[in-house]
């Protein structure tokens, strides 16, 4: 149990005011709506607490406010953004969940983390660039277990047109990945069911991990999805959404930049900035002991 503190010497100060409007605009009424205190409490500022003394300024807080009207400036024009603003991964069914609901996104964003914007009625999702990728409305509250569906979003009744997402899905992420798909389908009969399943998997783990599950496994001849979760969890660690951001990243990247990271460079090289005797090449500064003695001069 932490030791209480002290209230700031300013809190009784801040809260002044509520005490004013409490005892001055609410004590002894009731409201029957929120209409009603909206229309007493414009009365109540015209003719209370806008025209009395105020007893720091000694004026009127009409006759202030006419004072510092010439140096307001104005509101925006765009109201304040308070819009949520969070993450979510697409599950293998091309979902993403807020609220214990869940909203469609583009059936090819499988097991890819994407922001989410929430306002007061509408679900926004983007892509990896910000690109808007699908717009929901916002189910109320009292819904629980709804989903929201595009059709556009998600080819399911036509298994032609789903299959055809998957290749360009799995081509992403290498050749590795695509001969493996491959191979699931020829194998299995659910092969495009287990694909969706397996794409999920990437929200959870490394991409080179995922990767390295996929080319074991086909070392093996194990294609199917179980045998990919049994390696993943034997042979990988699940991966922070921190990282998911960062990865994701990192794919924007110049490959120069990507595949050969800048190493940093050695305290050392700064010390010049520190010390100006010390030059950059870290060789010992000039003094009359180490410099070179004039050229002799004739009388």
């Amino acid at each position: 149990m932490g030791v209480p503190t002290a209230p700031a010497p300013t809190k009784g100060k801040v809260e002044r005011p509520f005490h004013y409007v409490e005892t001055s605009l609410l004590n002894g009424r009731t409201f029957a709506t929120l209409a009603q205190l909206n229309e007493i409490t414009q009365q109540w500022q015209a003719s209370v607490a806008d025209v009395r003394i105020h007893r720091e300024t000694k004026e009127t807080p009409l006759a202030r406010h006419a004072r510092e009207v010439p140096h307001l400036i104005p509101l925006p024009a765009p109201p304040y953004d308070t819009a949520w603003v969070l993450y979510r991964t697409v599950n293998a069914e091309g979902f993403i969940a807020y609220r214990q609901n869940f909203y469609a996104v583009p059936w090819c964003s499988i097991g890819r983390l994407l922001p989410v914007r929430i306002t007061e009625d509408q679900v926004l999702v983007y892509g990896p660039n910000l690109e808007d990728v699908a717009q929901h409305v916002l189910l109320p509250r009292t819904l629980t277990a709804q989903r929201q569906v595009c059709p556009s979003h998600h080819p399911l009744e036509d298994p032609q047109q789903r299959f055809a997402l998957l290749p360009e899905r799995f081509a992403e992420l290498g050749p590795v990945a695509s001969r493996f798909l491959d191979e699931l389908v020829r194998h299995q009969r659910q092969g495009t069911y287990q694909a969706q399943h397996i794409l999920a998997l990437l929200a959870s783990y490394e991409r080179p991990d995922w990767l390295a599950a996929l080319e074991r496994a086909s070392r093996f001849g194990a294609y199917s999805l179980a045998a990919i979760e049994r390696i993943l969890a034997a042979t990988a660690r699940p991966r922070s959404i921190l990282a998911s951001l960062a990865d994701q990243e990192r794919q924007h990247l110049d490959p120069r930049l990507r595949d050969q990271p800048v190493a940093p460079r050695p305290t050392a090289t700064y010390q010049h900035l520190l010390h100006p005797e010390v030059p950059p090449d870290g060789s010992p500064s000039p003094t009359p002991e180490n410099l070179d003695p004039p050229p002799a001069t004739d009388v």
